[in-house]
Formats: structure tokens, C-alpha cells, sequence
């Protein structure tokens, strides 16, 4: 996978001529996107955030989000930023998104861009769309337009992710809601770039019933990867009792990188591979992590291979978190985990 855009050029513009094609130095667009696979370049070493901006639903794994975090990610040498977003939580009357939120979000933008680092806006976290979805569809649709036109202005370095994490009673309609999302934001930005993933956690095994319209070749095709969920997520109270067992009982397992543990991950990195070439779509790994529970030296191989296999594929990724949750960063100790930092390449 060659480099992405470092930053601003002297120009002010990023530093691909098809970027600056369609963007002009001031933000405004013009009629030439920049191409999809460049775009997934652009997201190749992506950390993911929580900001914190009050909601009930963003205590417990955000964090407070401005200037200074994004100096740190940038010094760090991410290129990227996912911005997990609460949206659906910050709506009031008519589904409108309080204004204060999209603000918020804006001043984001303005200095992700500032700093050279494209920025994912992802539709995080709304528990009752996916326990009714019928319920609360007209809210999502609300929701998709109000953020499509609040950014339609924005450089190709701004992503948007239509719902991340599509579960339970989500998943029988995701196909069907995919094509509604789409038709509502093509309407308000017809070739900006959007992220989608397939059901059930946006698992590599549901690629295959993924559906996307073959006329849209704006779209990054997302997957998340936790696996084996017995070494990553042990400890994680919050997951309850699982097909696995309760996570607490898989406390102390380690992650060797035996030639049977190399072999399954890749065999699933294949599969990934293998589909993205016949849909013809690029591939953003958009999370992969490990808790801090796990013992650093196993935390530091799984990291090292998955992104290993993901780079390898011509995969971009996105490293889960910046914290508090499978913390790279200390905030505490003000200071990034440098053996976990190393094994991403950084």
C-alpha cells in the first residue's frame, strides 16, 4: 500500500491532484472526485475516537475531543481519524440533530483538515434502531440527509459511514436500508466517498450477502475484526454471557502466533480479499483492537499481524481506540502505548 497524502501541500490543498480537482484550496468542490481507491489510501492508518459531547449513550468509552487530541494523532503518525458518533442521541423533535452537535462536529472537520488527516464521520451507536428498526428508520433517514448536506461541502478527505455495526433485528433489512440510506445522501452529495459494512457486527462472514448498488462507485466496503474474541475481548464484562462463554473465564489467554493461529487469521483475510476483487470495492478494516486486559507482548503480535494481512491486501485500517476502551493512549499517563504504537507501523 504506497503512502497517503502527509498533509496540506503549500498550496493549502491535500497533496493529490485529483483531491484538489474536485476541492479548490477553500474547501468548495468542483466536478471531479477524487478516485475511490485513492480516497481508501487516505484512510490507511486510521485511529478510532469517542468524542464525548454529553449524550448519556457516549459515557463510558469517549473522550473529550479537540486541538490537542488531534495533535497527538497526527504526531503519532495516523493519517485518519474515524469519529464515532452519537447522533441518533442528540436528536430532538421532527428527528432534527441539535445544531450544538453539528457544530461541534464542524470545528472537527476544520481541524482534522487543518492537520492534514481525513476524517470519518461514522453513525455510531443507536440501540433502539436496532431493536425496532421499522421504529426508527425515518430517524436514520433523518439523520443521514442532515449530515449529508451539513458536509456536502467538504473536501474528499471527509468519509461518511451510513450506520456501523448492523445487528439483531437490523440485520434481515440491512440490504433494504443500505439502498434507502443511499438513495436519501446521494440526493444531498452525489459522489462523496461511503463507508458500508455488512451485518451482524460488519462481520467478514455476512460479505457475501452484502448488497450494493453496481452503479455507485463511491463506496469503501468496511469490516471489523476482533477475532479470536476469546483472547481480544477478554475480561470485557459488558459482552455478557456469549456463544464462548462469559468473558471472564478467558482471562490469561494468550495470543502466540502459532502457525494454527496465523493460518485462521489469514485464511479470513483471504476471504475479505477474495470478495473485495469480485465486487470490484476497496476494503477499510475499520476496526481491530485488543483490551487491555490481554498481556501486552500477545496484544503487540495480534497487532502487528493484523495489520500486517490488512496492508499486505491493500487494505486500509483503523486501530481501536484511542481510548479509554483497548486504550492506545494513556491519558492518564499522558503518553501512547510505544510497543503497540510500533507494531502499527507507526
Amino acid at each position: 500500500m504506497g503512502r497517503p497524502c502527509a498533509g496540506p501541500s503549500a498550496t493549502g490543498c491535500w497533496s493529490s491532484p485529483t483531491t484538489c480537482a474536485r476541492v479548490a484550496c477553500g474547501g468548495r468542490k468542483d466536478l471531479i472526485p477524487m478516485p475511490i481507491d485513492d480516497i481508501n489510501r487516505t484512510l490507511a492508518r486510521t485511529i478510532n475516537v469517542g468524542p464525548d459531547y454529553g449524550a448519556q449513550a457516549e459515557q463510558g468509552w469517549t473522550v473529550p475531543f479537540g486541538a490537542r487530541t488531534l495533535d497527538l494523532i497526527t504526531d503519532a503518525g495516523f493519517s485518519a481519524v474515524r469519529l464515532c458518533l452519537c447522533w441518533a442521541a442528540h436528536t430532538g423533535d421532527g428527528h432534527r440533530i441539535d445544531p450544538a452537535m453539528l457544530e461541534a462536529v464542524a470545528e472537527a472537520a476544520d481541524l482534522a483538515e487543518e492537520r492534514g488527516l481525513a476524517l470519518v464521520l461514522s453513525n455510531f451507536l443507536d440501540p433502539e434502531l436496532i431493536a425496532d428498526p421499522p421504529a426508527h428508520l425515518d430517524r436514520l433517514l433523518s439523520i443521514t440527509d442532515q449530515v449529508a448536506r451539513r458536509f456536502a461541502d467538504r473536501p474528499d478527505s471527509l468519509v461518511l459511514e451510513a450506520f456501523a455495526e448492523p445487528r439483531e433485528a437490523l440485520d434481515p433489512r440491512w440490504n433494504d436500508y443500505v439502498r434507502r440510506m443511499l438513495t436519501v445522501l446521494r440526493a444531498a452529495d452525489p459522489t462523496r466517498a461511503v463507508i458500508i459494512g455488512p451485518e451482524s457486527y460488519n462481520n467478514q462472514r455476512t460479505l457475501p450477502r452484502l448488497e450494493l448498488p453496481a452503479d455507485d462507485a463511491n463506496l469503501i466496503v468496511t469490516v471489523h475484526q476482533y477475532w479470536p474474541i476469546t483472547f481480544t475481548m477478554q475480561g470485557e464484562e459488558w459482552l455478557g454471557q456469549t456463544p464462548f462463554g462469559d468473558p471472564r473465564s478467558w482471562l490469561g489467554n494468550t495470543w502466540d502466533g502459532t502457525a494454527d493461529q496465523r493460518a485462521e487469521l489469514t485464511a479470513g483475510f483471504d476471504a475479505i480479499a477474495a470478495w473485495a476483487t469480485t465486487a470490484h470495492r476497496p476494503i477499510f478494516l475499520g476496526e481491530f483492537g485488543t483490551t487491555d486486559h490481554a498481556d501486552l507482548e500477545s496484544r503487540v503480535r495480534w497487532t502487528a499481524f493484523n495489520r500486517e494481512l490488512a496492508e499486505e491486501r491493500g487494505f486500509s485500517w483503523g486501530a481501536w481506540s484511542f481510548g479509554p476502551t483497548f486504550p492506545l493512549y494513556d491519558q492518564s499517563a499522558g503518553a501512547w502505548n510505544q510497543p503497540l504504537l510500533k507494531a502499527l507501523g507507526l
